[in-house]
């Protein structure tokens, strides 16, 4: 539980940081740039390569393909439900991309790190990676339908630089390579870059967070955080046995489904003009809500009642 409480901490840090005008939201640009360029990267290399056997590949993508579909059911229920409330085109897409793509990595590595240590936390990468997929191919789809650009799918996978180190390190995790191989101080500065992750993750998370959307997107955001906080890891539990995970596979993959939004749909809403009030405004009341529904669910797993 004391992870709860430290990104508690962090996030009102960021908070607070933005309320004496020391940062302005403006800034989570920079930290989100050092974190996706910089920290995830460094942290994917070193945890990869020193957890992770060419044997253990095939249980692991497991997780992948766990929380793919997860986040299409949750596509294909926020489009129904979409279409229902007869919402305009650049509210759908927002609506859609909000309630299927999960803060897998920002906060779950966090969360998965914190509850399970550094086993957790390489399991949670494989969980993100159908994530990031997703927010790429879907969140570019979308955009082309909202915004008519011409955008290839290719280019926007092959330049993200987590999904770059992502491929890379499988690769020489097939090959054999480990850590070990490199020089020590190689080791350690990567140690560094890696622990910038949670602390930036969070206080950008604070800086991002504001309810002064949440008036004007009040129902779509009470149905995202249905979606994202209760549907989601309904559906994770029941398919869980489907997939006959070892425990700690199943406990990593369970929460990982019961992350509220990801922040990067937000940078899809402004490059392709959805409505990006509706993104803002479910973010902040999913995300409140689970500091709360994360640590219960957690309990009630490890109490084996789930």
């Amino acid at each position: 539980m004391d992870i709860i409480y430290i990104i508690v901490i962090l996030i009102l840090l960021g908070f607070l940081l933005k309320y004496l005008g020391i940062l302005s939201e403006k800034d989570k640009v920079a930290l989100n740039n050092i974190v996706i360029n910089v920290a995830i990267p460094a942290t994917l290399f070193l945890s990869l390569l020193t957890n992770v056997k060419a044997s253990d590949l095939s249980s692991y993508f497991k997780l992948t393909l766990f929380i793919l579909i997860i986040s299409l059911v949750c596509a294909g229920l926020s489009y129904l439900i979409g279409k229902a409330l007869k919402m305009d085109l650049k509210s759908l897409a927002a609506f859609i991309l909000v309630s299927c793509c999960g803060n897998t990595a920002f906060m779950g590595f966090a969360v998965c790190s914190g509850f399970y240590g550094v086993d957790g936390f390489v399991r949670a990468i494989f969980c993100d990676t159908a994530t990031l997929f997703l927010i790429i191919i879907l969140g570019t789809y979308l955009g082309i339908k909202v915004s008519g650009q011409k955008v290839s799918f290719v280019k926007q996978i092959v330049k993200f630089p987590p999904m770059i180190a992502w491929v890379v390190t499988i690769i020489l995790v097939i090959l054999g390579f480990q850590i070990s191989m490199l020089p020590t101080f190689v080791a350690i500065t990567l140690g560094y870059l890696s622990g910038l992750m949670v602390p930036l993750i969070m206080i950008s998370l604070g800086l991002s967070l504001s309810p002064k959307y949440l008036k004007v997107a009040a129902v779509p955001a009470i149905l995202v955080t249905a979606i994202q906080l209760f549907f989601a890891p309904v559906l994770g539990i029941g398919l869980s046995h489907l997939f006959s995970f070892a425990p700690l596979d199943r406990n990593v993959a369970v929460i990982e489904s019961a992350m509220p939004p990801a922040m990067t749909p937000l940078v899809f809403s402004e490059i392709y003009g959805m409505n990006s009030k509706l993104i803002s405004g479910a973010t902040f009341l999913a995300t409140v809500v689970s500091l709360v529904s994360i640590p219960a669910l957690h309990l009630l797993l490890e109490a084996g009642l789930i």
